[in-house]
């Protein structure tokens, strides 16, 4: 009878093992820098000349182009674009802020394309959340617009007795706009 526990041994030698799971993970990741901005093929700083005003009336303007500006931004989030104007929306003279009538004159600023704005004089800074839709890459693949300026005439009322004069003080008039991206 000793020959039953002999088979049964030997028939546990011979069963099949469980294979025991060995796994191995992969962690795969990369970046991606941030690009958020408004570009502009002719540098960061484009001048904007209006010329001479005097001969201009005041109901009447010089308009000026300062080209394409390109929104790329590759944050999820979007991004919000600031438009502020150094003087309030005028060109004053020498640059130097104030509320003199005859030291100043007026403009205004044109953002023509998607998420844009008419002719409008920057008295405050015009504020805009942005963001691509789903599924839109408009921002992501760049998103291009127009600005343009206009600057009113000075020149004042006809008159008999010697030249036409002007509505503002002789000299040199500017303002800065500055158009500020800012990624949410």
């Amino acid at each position: 009878m000793r020959l039953v526990p002999l088979i049964l041994a030997a028939g546990l030698l011979a069963a099949p093992v469980a294979a025991v799971a060995q796994t191995v993970r992969y962690d795969v990741n990369a970046q991606v820098r941030q690009i958020c901005g408004a570009y502009n093929t002719e540098g960061q700083v484009v001048a904007v000349d209006f010329g001479a005003l005097a001969n201009i009336l005041p109901a009447q303007f010089v308009q000026r182009s300062a080209g394409d500006i390109t929104y790329r931004c590759n944050v999820p989030a979007g991004f919000t674009r600031t438009v502020a104007s150094q003087n309030s929306g005028w060109l004053t003279l020498g640059g130097q802020a104030t509320t003199s009538a005859n030291r100043r004159i007026r403009f205004t600023m044109q953002h023509q394309g998607a998420d844009g704005f008419g002719y409008a004089q920057l008295t405050a800074p015009r504020v805009r959340t942005l963001v691509d839709a789903p599924n839109s890459r408009r921002y992501l693949n760049g998103q291009t617009a127009i600005i343009r300026f206009r600057a009113y005439g000075v020149r004042g009322p006809a008159t008999t007795a010697g030249p036409t004069a002007t509505t503002v003080f002789a000299g040199n008039y500017r303002d800065t706009v500055t158009l500020t991206i800012t990624a949410n």
